[in-house]
């Protein structure tokens, strides 16, 4: 038996887009045997696009909608201040 797709909403596309941004960061998924290594731009990015969704939606969402977004943004923004930049961001040009 095929499990029930989520109704196509708003909140949908922030879950989905906030599992993105975990999985990047190195969070494990409870559907997932193994967790990929931690993506600190890939993660960032996802963050980014959370983002920009919330300005170009602004007026347009709910207030519980809204308030959703605002704490997932905080919750995501403080989880990657501990990320390590990736290495190759890191490596200074040689002189």
């Amino acid at each position: 038996m095929t499990p029930a797709m989520p109704e196509a909403s708003l909140t949908a596309l922030m879950h989905l887009l906030t599992e993105q941004a975990l999985l990047a960061m190195g969070v494990p998924h409870p559907m997932m045997k193994e967790v990929p290594p931690a993506n600190p731009a890939a993660a960032r990015f996802y963050v980014d696009l959370l983002g920009v969704l919330k300005e170009k939606t602004e007026g347009a969402r709910s207030e519980s909608e809204s308030a959703e977004l605002e704490e997932i943004l905080y919750q995501l923004r403080m989880r990657a201040m501990g990320l390590k930049p990736a290495p190759e961001a890191t490596a200074g040009s040689k002189s």
